[in-house]
């Protein structure tokens, strides 16, 4: 017993350097992704809309979705973000996004098929907004008052840097990366990728053609003073001599009632004098403003115009159907 004892204890030294050694070894194979965090979560999802969804958030546009662009070819994997990561992509900028409605964003680079380039030419970067409207408001800050316009998407703008543009609920940048990058060939085509989606963004639909367009806006809260007006579309025409301004709002019926019940709140409140008129069953109103001048309210079923620049009755036949 002695002697097996002894041989025990020869056996557990001799064993120590050999263990010393093994744990050595595992020790250098270790997980970059556990000493570098900015490499795990910058690493990028193979479904980006795969990892919002597991992430409790609406989803952004699949890779899929976006991935198969004909004349270009896709560099690395795409990388999503959430509103909790947004900000290691737009450092500084994140809580302007979130608070205009921001649900995801998807970020892709692609090359020219042909090209032999390692780098990318170009970048997108899809802002899942949650509807249109939002979408709309975003590009018309991100933009500018005089970005030239441009046919892609349901509304888009060039840039300095390439192009913006939304299609449903998406805002849309397209950078260019190399300064010879086919930007609008590509900003094109990616469009046609972008899924359809229930919320196409029609309110543009709804504003009449009363004249050039010569100005867009989006006046996200107090339009012209008035605190219960958010989410305002201003287009401005020009109508041989004079401007025309019609501003819209849209939204549920119920907000919309909420939004007219305001406006007589308001009107009242002011002692701001209204006359109404009745065309073809529907009831606008005249503004006698003295502030404002005169202008026109007109309640639609999904929508409320505004109509300011003028006082002559005929105009409230763009707005009003069955009157020409």
């Amino acid at each position: 017993m002695k002697l097996a004892s002894c041989i025990y204890r020869v056996l557990l030294i001799g064993l120590l350097p050999l263990i010393a050694v093994v744990l050595y070894v595992k020790g250098q194979r270790y997980d970059p992704a556990l000493i570098d965090f900015k490499a795990a979560v910058h690493q990028a999802s193979p479904n980006p809309a795969a990892s919002l969804q597991s992430a409790g958030k609406s989803p952004s546009p699949s890779a899929a979705a976006v991935s198969g662009i004909a004349g270009f070819r896709q560099i690395g994997n795409p990388h999503s973000y959430t509103t909790d990561t947004l900000y290691e992509h737009v450092d500084g900028h994140a809580e302007y996004f979130i608070s205009a409605g921001f649900k995801g964003l998807t970020v892709t680079e692609y090359v020219a098929a042909g090209s032999k380039a390692t780098e990318a030419e170009a970048q997108t970067e899809v802002f899942d907004m949650g509807n249109g409207i939002q979408a709309f408001g975003v590009l018309a800050d991100e933009s500018g008052e005089n970005a030239p316009s441009i046919s892609i998407g349901t509304m888009g703008f060039r840039t300095s840097g390439g192009v913006n543009f939304i299609k449903g609920r998406y805002y849309v940048k397209i950078s260019a990366l190399q300064p010879k990058a086919p930007v609008i060939e590509f900003a094109r085509k990616f469009a046609e990728t972008l899924p359809s989606t229930k919320d196409s963004f029609p309110a543009f639909e709804k504003l009449p053609n009363v004249g050039k367009v010569t100005n867009t806006r989006f006046i996200r809260e107090g339009y012209r003073g008035l605190d219960f007006l958010r989410n305002v579309i201003e287009r401005e025409y020009s109508t041989g001599d004079r401007k025309i301004t019609v501003a819209l709002i849209t939204g549920s019926e119920q907000e919309l009632r909420s939004v007219m019940s305001s406006f007589y709140g308001y009107f009242s409140k002011s002692g701001i004098p209204t006359e109404k008129i009745t065309r073809n069953g529907t009831d606008a109103y005249k503004v006698l403003d003295k502030y404002e001048g005169t202008w026109f309210l007109v309640p639609d079923r999904d929508a409320i115009f505004g109509v300011f620049g003028t006082d002559d009755e005929e105009i409230l036949g763009y707005f009003i159907k069955g009157k020409s």
